[in-house]
């Protein structure tokens, strides 16, 4: 690029910035949010007929980015995949941040304003969140759009009600894909009052309440209820979680540097020269930036809710670049800088986060598992993660954490007030009193910390019931999970009947080595001569005798009695594993 002033928009410039951001978010490849896969469920489910829901029975509002799944179904409705269809919406809407300010400054671009928009593609936030499958960069587009329609109007009191509700479109957008859209509405409607606008400047916030209103009328109408799930769930407003926000927002500023600076100090600047058109994006992000303390940061790597605040940043550097020009004089040193920059976002924890954490697509192959195995008898799957196991597997699910819970949502028990923020539901009662068929606290199956695991894996009652399963899928690769499966369930567990027990084979866990696994569809484990398998079976009837069960081949079923116990071995003499779906004890009369 040149510094003389170019008459159309730079076609070359688009295609080397969209370029950059796509390379840069295929470094974070293969990261999918669990949380991504909790909004494509309630997509998929709505794309098959059941609605907007996130399993069977009582319909909860348990995603707060109403848009962006609705996108997502339409994706998924016309034949894509719901990975393929949030990471193409994702991309799309990131490289639609690019056109907005590469148009808007489309008869000025220089080296400077390239230089500033790399900042911004090249920013660990964008590149995460362009593949991370949530909803993110659909608000850095609307807040794209939103600020230059904006710009029209300010200052201009002949402004026609056309451009007004021009403007309002993608503010009334951005309230539907977060809730939290709404702070920008707000914000927008001050700086054009503060501007000189008068009373027009509410005009711009029709729109938005309307999408609002509507919305509400749908939730009470649908989901019975005047504020979402999520809502109830991580809005604990308290100095704890403020302490954190704050801590948050500061480390993200830091990785941000020197784009962060450059926009606190361009806005000192704009401040003090009464620049409108600056302080509209600055107002934006210092709100947003309160808020981000105010509901105490985010758990989420890569500074997920600092997505909108590059967009801002952008286009505060942008408009006051002549400011930012007298102060680093040097293409070159912005160049240096630049380096500097990339190098901070591959080294930030955070960031690097995003590029380790894969238990979702591990998730996944034992969901596939369950899907395969249970499709016919569909269990309760009980979950602390919402959903990679929940959206893979396709079976009723009970979110422990309450996200999709309408019971926990209103009774959270005694979650820690100081625990991970969203994730503190602790209400065990309730999940046994659900039954759930298999239980599941994380993909791994080491208890996470949760309060709700530590509490349901010390207690009696759940011990008694449930038996520690390990999973093994290949597909689409080769991994293993932990599931707790109860032992009482009439789905999946042992079935006693007047003159015979039926122990399904993944219940013969006494030794480490074994393994649940599908065989043609059917779930069982293998046994060999150097791999046997076992199971105690504990408070069986006084004075029952079980006799060596049915068995297939050279199967040996080894039992041995001890008071109201009965331990079962399966060995066998053959190297070559022997594939055992259920054993069989017939009760000797």
């Amino acid at each position: 690029m040149t510094d003389r002033t170019a008459k159309r928009f730079s076609l070359p410039a688009f295609i080397v910035l969209a370029t950059v951001l796509i390379l840069n978010a295929l470094i974070y490849m293969p990261f999918l949010s669990d949380d991504a896969l909790i909004s494509m469920r309630y997509s998929a489910r709505l794309a098959d007929g059941h609605g907007l829901t996130w399993t069977h029975g009582s319909a909860v509002e348990g995603y707060s980015n109403l848009l962006w799944v609705l996108l997502t179904t339409g994706g998924m409705s016309a034949g894509l995949d719901g990975v393929t269809t949030v990471r193409l919406l994702g991309i799309l809407s990131l490289i639609c941040f690019v056109f907005c300010v590469l148009f808007t400054y489309r008869k000025s671009i220089t080296r400077e304003y390239m230089i500033v928009l790399l900042f911004a593609v090249l920013s660990a936030p964008l590149g995460v969140w362009a593949v991370g499958g949530l909803e993110q960069p659909l608000v850095a587009a609307l807040l794209a759009l939103s600020i230059p329609l904006i710009w029209r109007v300010i200052g201009k009191r002949e402004a026609g009600l056309s451009l007004y509700l021009t403007a309002s479109i993608p503010l009334a957008l951005l309230c539907i894909t977060r809730p939290d859209g709404a702070i920008f509405t707000f914000v927008a409607v001050l700086v054009l009052l503060f501007s000189g606008n008068g009373r027009r400047s509410f005009l711009l916030a029709v729109f938005p309440i309307l999408i609002v209103l509507a919305q509400l009328g749908f939730r009470l109408g649908y989901y019975g209820d005047y504020v979402p799930n999520t809502a109830r769930i991580k809005m604990r407003p308290s100095v704890h979680y403020s302490i954190g926000g704050i801590k948050y927002l500061i480390r993200g500023v830091f990785v941000l540097f020197p784009l962060s600076i450059f926009s606190f100090f361009a806005t000192f600047k704009a401040v003090r020269k009464r620049h409108i058109r600056t302080l509209l994006p600055a107002a934006m992000a210092f709100s947003w930036m309160m808020y981000l303390v105010f509901i105490g940061g985010d758990i989420f790597p890569a500074y997920r809710h600092f997505v909108p605040l590059v967009v801002l940043f952008t286009w505060i550097c942008i408009e006051e670049l002549p400011e930012i020009r007298r102060t680093f004089r040097s293409v070159a040193l912005l160049a240096v800088i630049l380096l500097l920059f990339v190098a901070l976002q591959y080294s930030d924890s955070r960031n690097r986060d995003a590029r380790e954490e894969l238990w979702e697509w591990d998730g996944q192959v034992t969901a596939l598992v369950l899907k395969e195995a249970f499709a016919e008898q569909q269990p309760l799957l009980a979950v602390t993660a919402a959903g990679s196991l929940p959206y893979w597997s396709e079976l009723p699910s009970l979110d422990m954490l309450g996200l999709n819970d309408h019971y926990l949502a209103r009774n959270q028990g005694n979650g820690a007030e100081r625990g991970l923020l969203g994730h503190n539901v602790c209400n065990p009662d309730y999940v046994l009193e659900r039954q759930p068929d298999i239980v599941s606290f994380n993909v791994a199956g080491v208890p996470s910390g949760l309060a709700v695991a530590e509490s349901l894996l010390t207690s009696s009652d759940f011990q008694r019931l449930y038996s520690r399963v390990t999973v093994r899928g290949t597909e689409p690769y080769t991994s293993h999970g932990v599931l707790w499966f109860n032992r009482e369930s009439p789905l999946t567990g042992i079935s006693v009947n007047a003159d015979s027990l039926v122990i399904p084979a993944y219940f013969f866990n006494r030794y480490k080595h074994t393994v649940m696994f599908n065989h043609h569809g059917v779930p069982g484990i293998a046994v060999s001569s150097d791999r046997p398998a076992g199971i105690a079976l504990a408070d069986m009837p006084l004075g029952a005798q079980w006799i060596s069960g049915e068995h297939s081949g050279s199967l040996s079923v080894q039992l041995q009695n001890s008071g109201d116990s009965l331990t079962v071995e399966l060995t066998t003499d053959q190297a070559q594993p022997v594939f055992v779906s259920e054993v069989v004890l017939v009760l000797d009369q």
